[in-house]
């Protein structure tokens, strides 16, 4: 069993097709307040690991671990990992998967109350229109962020746009 198929098992994961053209369109509550892992408005990492589309919500240090070593899995040296308390936070990772070509983004947008015990996470993927000019290189587009811990179960809002960035 490879690296990643461990991190998936072992993470919290959860998926929803709750596609969207706006997140205003979405009932969402309160927003809870998010912290991503790159302050740039660009994705954390644009050549990660993850081959797979992924929506992950880690709670704990050992996936953590196993998450960012797959994460960095094409980088040397790796860089050194963030710290995360576990007992008070918790991450989300979303990863786009790979892709032929640049000009392809992931990226967390914010987060928010969802029902009594829920989260959502908005999430923007972003795919170059057929008249872009883009890097002739593999990528696999991968955003991070951190939250307060929250118990409940998570949805992820998704909002996709064609651009050229």
């Amino acid at each position: 069993m490879n690296s990643f198929v461990r991190v998936v098992c072992a993470a919290v994961v959860t998926l929803s097709a709750a596609c969207t053209a706006d997140f205003a369109t979405q009932p969402i509550g309160p927003g809870i307040p998010m912290v991503r892992l790159r302050a740039e408005p660009y994705s954390f990492a644009f050549y990660s690991g993850l081959d797979k589309q992924a929506r992950l919500v880690v709670r704990d240090d050992a996936t953590w671990q196993a998450l960012w070593s797959q994460i960095n899995f094409r980088s040397s040296p790796v860089a050194p990992r963030p710290a995360v308390d576990f007992s008070r936070e918790m991450l989300v990772v979303v990863a786009l998967g790979a892709r032929g070509t640049g000009g392809y983004s992931i990226l967390l947008e914010g987060a928010a109350e969802d029902g009594p015990d829920g989260t959502a996470i908005m999430v923007r993927s972003v795919s170059p229109g057929p008249n872009c000019v883009t890097t002739q290189a593999f990528t696999q587009p991968v955003d991070i962020a951190r939250l307060p811990l929250r118990n409940g179960g998570v949805r992820f809002v998704e909002q996709t746009l064609v651009s050229c960035q």
